[in-house]
Parts: C-alpha cells; structure tokens; sequence
C-alpha cells in the first residue's frame, strides 16, 4: 500500500507580492516520483491558493493521513509550521515532519527543540529528500544522508552539506507535478512582478545559486552560480507553451545575468523560437553586470518588466554590507533599460545598523530622481533573530504561540529596527520614500504609457495611493502622540 506524503507551502500575506507556483515543492515532487525506491501518493497544499486556515489544512491533513509531511516555509512562517506539526503528532505520533526552505537554512538545529518537529533539510531539499526517504523505507543509516539535522537517542545529528548538483540539466519538473497544481489559479492574486501581461504566467528557474556574499541576503541557495544550459531551458519553456498554453514567464533566478553568454544565448533562442513569449524577471537582476547587447535581447525576446536589487544608495554601505555596486553604473544601466520601453523596478533596504538618516534619504532620492518605475522599500532585517527567538522559546518549551516574534520578522514590521533610529522612525522613513516615489506626475504618466494593461495599472496605482494616505495618517498621528506626551 503506498504511503501518502503532504507537501504544505506555507503562506502568510506580507504586503507586498502574493502566492506563487511553488517551485521548491515542485522539484520535490519530481524527484520523489523519478527516484524514490518505493512509490507514494502525493499531493501539494498551498496555503496562500484559497487562503487556507490552520483549520482548513488540519482537516486535509485529518482526511490525507500522511505518512509524510514536508513544510516549505518563510522565517515568518515558522509559527505555522509549528502549529500544524503539534497538530500532526497529536493526530498521529507516528507521522514524520520534515522542514525545508528559507526557514529550514536559517534555524537549522533550533527547529528540533520542538519535538514535533523529525527532520530539518538546509540544503537543496529537492536532492536530499529522495535519499531520505530511501533511507528510511530500508531503516539504513540516517547519518549517511547529507544535509539533514535530525534526533538520535536524544541527541540532535547534523550531518555535512550536500554537495551542489554539477548538472541541472538532469534535474527537471516532471508533468505529473505541473498537473498536481493548478498553476492558472497564481494569476488571480497579486504577485512580485505586479501586473502581468499575458493571461497568466509560469515561473521558471534557470540556474540555482548566487556567488556574490551581500550581507542581509535572505536567498537559502548555494554561494556558487549553477545554471541549466540555455537549450534545456528553451525545452522547458516549449513544454509549458504546448501543454498549458503558457506565454509569459517568470524568471526566478538569483542572479540570471551572472553569466553574460548564457543569458544572451537563452534570450536567442527564445526570439528563434516565435513564440512571441511575455518575460518578466522579478527576483532582481544585477545592475553591474547587465550590458547594452543583453538589453537589447531581453527586449527583443519579450522582456516587459525587470527589477535591480540595489538596496542602498549610499556608496560606503555598498561596500560595508558587500555588495559592492557602482551606483553611478546603476543609474546609468536604469536609464538605458527604461529607453528599450521596459518596465524597470528597484530593490532598497532601509534601516542598516550603520545607517545616518542622511544616507537613508540619500537612498531615497536616488530611488526618485532615477528612472525607475517601480521601487521597494524594505526594512533591513537579520535572520540572525530567527536563532535568538528559538532560543528565548526554548525555555519555555512552547512553539504554538510565538506569532509576534515572527511576525516582527516581516518585511514590514512595526516594532523593529537594526538601525540608529528607531522602529517608529524607520517607519516614517519608508512611508515617506514611498510617498516621494510615487507621487511623481512624471513617473505616473510613464508608467501609464509603459504597462500592458492600462486598467490594472490604474488599480494598482489606486492601491498604492491608499496605502500612502495611510500611512502618512498613521504618521500624523504618530507625531500628535509623540508632541502630546512631550
């Protein structure tokens, strides 16, 4: 009889971008599938698909009766996590809980202070899950499995990082997991890329991993750049145009543009093809290694919406948190994407522990007399917090309410600040980078002639304007109580 396993992506709103295809939960489910020795029944739940409760998944997971549960989660999520897994073993003591994802990298062995909680996988959980499962079915030696954290008479084992794949070509999502999703329903909420183009879109990973050592970085992925070849990434995509009718698609990569050659071979193939394919790269390119040539490609193969990770305008924070860009080249490289006609976003963290109010609006301005048009504004966070609330908790022995220590690990959280000024402060800041951004008549005349859908550009911009009158009342009052009880 065959086991069945539970895939459940967690998901908490954070304000900005919404669920999208779980591709870490895809690849998973493929491998499973191609090389577990023994077959399972499985299914992926995704919370943020039908906003599903705590109660609404209890009761999937009353009915499913898993012999397995895999969580892919947030930091922010934890709480989630542990909520459901204390569910699962008061159901049924003998279900095995497995941890993956962000969440899993960055509480590693603090997570099994919950006894709820069997295995944490920190590394490429799609790899090690299989070799796990294997282990388990023939009761062979868990130590041997890499990159697993897991008990052992009363011990917690952690055993060596399983080495990065040397070929991703090899490592596909199968169509049995495509099936397992309904992948036209992500396209009914709101997502990182904003807008969209087409109907609905397909994300797409053409390459694992990130060289580059930026501090703050909140990717769980390997410090080398791993890339699919172009051709098996073309394959891919003709796959999910024949089969779902897919014409626009998501690049999800940490760092796509790393290697020049590949990106503009990918951008060839693709305008070879005629597919006449809407591409979007919400994750971040960098600035610094993007040329006029692979500009103009990306045009041309359907590029409607890119966004750089910039994060700071000041030049001693690039160096100080190690990303180490030319912002000189940054404003240069905006400008010349936006002249193509495609919709260029920027990334930007306030609050690093260094920072002067005048680097922040250094930061600020920036953003506004660049030619971006759409920018973010995120609070810095360390997930080095993360260890420092498992271990609070750990005395207490409790992990079923902890929602406001993780919930203040969000990106915009109202109680925490890593920097010089203070949580209230640092909120004023953001509100007030948005405010000067997007109150721009210039900008929203551009964005305006730049966005596919006029009416969903509309909304947004309606939405946007809602959440500045907002917070500048919340600034306000913020000012009232402070002069009230000066």
């Amino acid at each position: 009889m065959k086991k069945n396993i539970l895939l459940i992506r967690t998901f908490i709103p954070t304000g900005i971008g919404g669920p999208v295809p779980p591709l870490e939960s895809l690849y998973i489910f493929s491998q499973i599938v191609e090389n577990c020795i023994s077959s399972y029944n499985l299914k992926i739940i995704d919370m943020g698909i039908g906003a599903l409760s705590l109660e609404d998944v209890s009761e999937i997971i009353t009915d499913c009766k898993p012999s397995f549960i895999i969580f892919q989660s947030l930091a922010w999520e934890a709480e989630i996590v542990h909520r459901l897994a204390s569910f699962s073993k008061k159901l049924n003591k003998h279900i095995s809980t497995i941890v993956t994802s962000q969440l899993a990298f960055t509480a590693q062995e603090f997570l099994l202070t919950d006894t709820n909680i069997d295995f944490v996988l920190y590394g490429e959980a799609d790899l090690t899950i299989p070799t796990l499962l294997n282990t388990l079915d023939s009761k062979s030696d868990l130590s041997s499995v890499e990159g697993i954290i897991f008990r052992e008479e009363g011990n917690t084992i952690k055993t060596t990082l399983a080495k990065a794949p040397s070929n991703l070509d090899d490592i596909n999502i199968s169509s049995e997991a495509w099936d397992s999703i309904d992948v036209k329903a992500y396209s009914k909420y709101s997502n990182w890329n904003g807008s969209i183009k087409e109907d609905f879109y397909i994300p797409i990973l053409s390459s694992r991993g990130c060289p580059f050592t930026c501090e703050y970085c909140r990717d769980n992925c390997s410090k080398q750049f791993i890339p699919r070849s172009p051709e098996n990434v073309i394959s891919e995509i003709k796959f999910l145009n024949e089969k779902y009718g897919a014409k626009e698609f998501h690049f999800f990569d940490s760092v796509f543009n790393y290697d020049i050659a590949r990106a503009k071979r990918i951008c060839e193939l693709i305008i070879d093809s005629k597919m006449n394919l809407s591409l979007a790269f919400p994750h971040g390119l960098r600035a610094d290694l993007m040329t006029d040539e692979l500009i103009d490609l990306l045009k041309k193969a359907g590029t409607y919406k890119l966004v750089y990770g910039i994060e700071t305008a000041s030049q001693r924070l690039q160096h100080e948190i190690k990303k180490n860009l030319d912002i000189n080249k940054v404003n240069e490289i905006i400008s010349k994407t936006s002249n193509k006609g495609i919709i260029v976003g920027g990334y930007f963290m306030l609050g690093f522990p260094s920072e002067k109010e005048k680097e922040m609006n250094e930061t600020i301005n920036f953003a506004v007399n660049s030619d971006l048009d759409i920018a973010s504004f995120f609070k810095v966070t360390s997930y080095d917090e993360i260890v420092d609330i498992y271990k609070n908790m750990q005395q207490k022995g409790d992990f079923t309410n902890i929602s406001q220590d993780f919930k203040d690990l969000g990106y915009y959280s109202d109680k925490r600040s890593l920097s010089i000024l203070s949580p209230k402060k640092l909120n004023i800041q953001i509100i007030k980078a948005q405010r000067k951004f997007y109150l721009n008549t210039k900008r929203i005349i551009r964005g305006f002639k730049k966005y596919p859908k006029k009416t969903a550009y509309l909304k947004n911009l309606f939405f946007a304007f809602g959440l500045i009158l907002q917070g500048f009342i919340m600034e306000n009052l913020s000012k009232e109580s402070t002069d009230s009880n000066s």
